[in-house]
């Protein structure tokens, strides 16, 4: 039976784009994996702690003299990294929010990142998994547009599940978020329509491949 993590990130409900389209990507997930089990780890309802110095420092400390607060900040990172490397594929579901990903989302690849344990210098713990980021951008930032190469978030994310150790890592990325929301954007409602339809038929798509 194959396990699924879901990753999201969004705070915004049945309004939130990057939820919409995670949710194709589901459906076709559950029709490929119909026995399959889905991990929902919500970042926006129960965000992890952002790092300080006892987590950091707790892996370059002796187990018998770490106080009580450092093992147990040790303890969080080692559930979430048990959790990411237990399961057979990942699903991140996030906005774009300028120009990078959300802190929430920082705050827990920050968790899931020890040297020797889940790193990208030689502990690939995500190898072998497939993952899908799924991203959610206000405006665009492809070629040719005037803020092209403003996009520090899909890069970042393939870097990341790379590093990590795996060989098949895919970005969907849907545009002009903001349209009809934001002044000066109304022409856009067209093309934000347009795609969002294409980020959802990608995301069917990836999860049955």
């Amino acid at each position: 039976m194959s396990t699924l993590l879901h990753i999201q990130v969004s705070p915004m409900g049945d309004n939130s784009i990057s939820l919409s389209v995670a949710e194709e990507f589901i459906k076709g997930w559950k029709e490929a994996n119909p026995d399959g089990n889905i991990i929902e780890r919500n970042l926006a309802t129960n965000p992890v702690p952002v790092l300080d110095g006892e987590a950091i420092f707790a892996d370059y400390t002796p187990v018998a003299n770490r106080p009580e607060s450092m093992a147990a900040k040790r303890a969080l990172r080692q559930n979430l990294i048990d959790e990411i490397t237990g399961v057979d594929e990942i699903v991140v579901s996030t906005p774009l929010w300028n120009w990078g990903i959300p802190s929430p989302l920082k705050a827990y690849i920050d968790q899931i990142i020890i040297p020797g344990v889940l790193d990208g210098s030689g502990a690939n713990g995500l190898a072998g998994k497939k993952v899908t980021a799924i991203i959610a951008q206000g405006g665009s930032y492809k070629t040719g547009s005037p803020r092209e190469g403003w996009d520090y978030g899909s890069g970042y994310l393939e870097l990341v599940f790379t590093a990590l150790g795996s060989t098949d890592v895919t970005v969907v990325v849907s545009e002009f978020g903001l349209a009809g929301v934001a002044p000066g954007m109304e022409d856009f409602v067209d093309a934000k329509q347009s795609s969002i339809a294409a980020a959802k038929t990608a995301a069917r798509d990836r999860a049955a491949a």
